[in-house]
């Protein structure tokens, strides 16, 4: 049965089998908080979490679902699919047989990332889908994104500028999990007084994990030697490299939209106004557009996509990795002009 996420909160009925999936991870992990609330509140004392991995052992699973335990408590299994969202032959048959015959000292939530549209018409989502409640997460839009963040400041009562909104909306969209921590940190540190746009931008520049907006804006600016240099830092630092591919995709989408715009005549401030980007950071947006046109912002895109199916397994890195494609990407938007900044 699919749900919206919403309604998970309002049901008082407690499953046994759930299927809780989506691209926005933040969410997915709500929802399973929420489900291990109601299974505590319904006797399920004991919790069991298995990851699915290339080595899994399904016995594992499947020895955890028949068996009994010494003081007769109730549990909850977790099971966490891989990124694939693909659970191999063995785990669909499995999954499509246990979720038509639940016991009731067992309950079973498969956790999953978003799920492509093939999985979906497998026999096995058809099954959890007709016989478990299904909720899908999918990433959330601008507009909602925003949203979101009004109510998580307003729901939290603290005083805050306007602008403050979008400030965050811009620093972690497309990563509810780090704004939602951000989020939290501002409320337990704030003394009563209104939180500002400078405080924002001071706490952002101040956190070693988003020196990638640094990194992206020598790139955006065409300072080769700085941008290179940054990208290192990042590394050695342990930066996440799809903490780095995200901030990059997003800086350089914007610049298509600009280069695109530049090369049909069209005017630039509406798109910079749909995209709530200020002042100062168009600046960096247009002479990135400027420098690489409209032909070399689609091959950033295409050097983007390629280093995206490779973080995902869908590609084989050259010799270096994901470090050294990061770096061609860097040398192409910022040009060999660049290189004497």
């Amino acid at each position: 049965m699919q749900i919206k996420r919403a309604e998970l909160w309002s049901r008082n009925q407690f499953d046994l089998r759930y299927l809780i999936y989506g691209k926005e991870l933040y969410l997915v992990e709500r929802c399973c908080e929420r489900i291990r609330t109601q299974a505590l509140e319904n006797g399920y004392s004991e919790r069991i979490s298995l990851s699915v991995s290339y080595d899994f052992q399904w016995d594992a699973f499947t020895g955890q679902l028949g068996q009994m335990d010494l003081f007769g408590s109730k549990k909850l299994i977790e099971l966490r699919l891989p990124a694939s969202g693909r659970p191999g032959l063995q785990g669909a048959k499995i999954l499509a047989e246990c979720v038509k015959s639940p016991g009731d000292d067992t309950a079973v939530v498969v956790i999953a990332g978003a799920m492509e549209s093939s999985i979906k018409r497998t026999a096995w989502f058809k099954a959890w889908t007709d016989h478990a409640v299904v909720v899908d997460n999918p990433e959330m839009q601008r507009g909602e994104f925003r949203g979101w963040i009004k109510r998580s400041l307003d729901n939290r009562q603290v005083n805050y500028q306007p602008e403050v909104v979008g400030r965050l909306a811009y620093y972690f969209e497309g990563n509810m999990l780090a704004a939602a921590n951000e989020i939290r940190k501002l409320v337990l540190g704030n003394d009563g007084s209104t939180i500002t746009v400078e405080e924002i931008d001071r706490i952002v520049s101040d956190q070693a994990r988003f020196n990638t907006f640094s990194f992206v804006d020598a790139c955006l600016a065409g300072s080769t030697a700085r941008a290179l240099r940054q990208l290192r830092l990042l590394q050695n630092e342990g930066t996440e490299p799809i903490l780095v591919l995200w901030v990059m995709a997003r800086e350089y989408r914007t610049v298509y939209k600009i280069a695109f715009a530049a090369t049909n005549g069209l005017q630039t401030a509406p798109i910079f106004n749909k995209l709530r980007i200020w002042q100062t950071k168009q600046q960096t947006i247009l002479q990135a557009a400027r420098r690489l046109g409209l032909e070399g912002s689609v091959v950033a895109l295409r050097q983007l996509a390629r280093a995206d199916r490779i973080l995902k397994g869908r590609e084989a890195a050259k010799a270096g990795g994901i470090w050294d494609e990061f770096e061609n990407i860097v040398i192409h938007v910022c040009g060999i002009a660049g290189g004497a900044r």
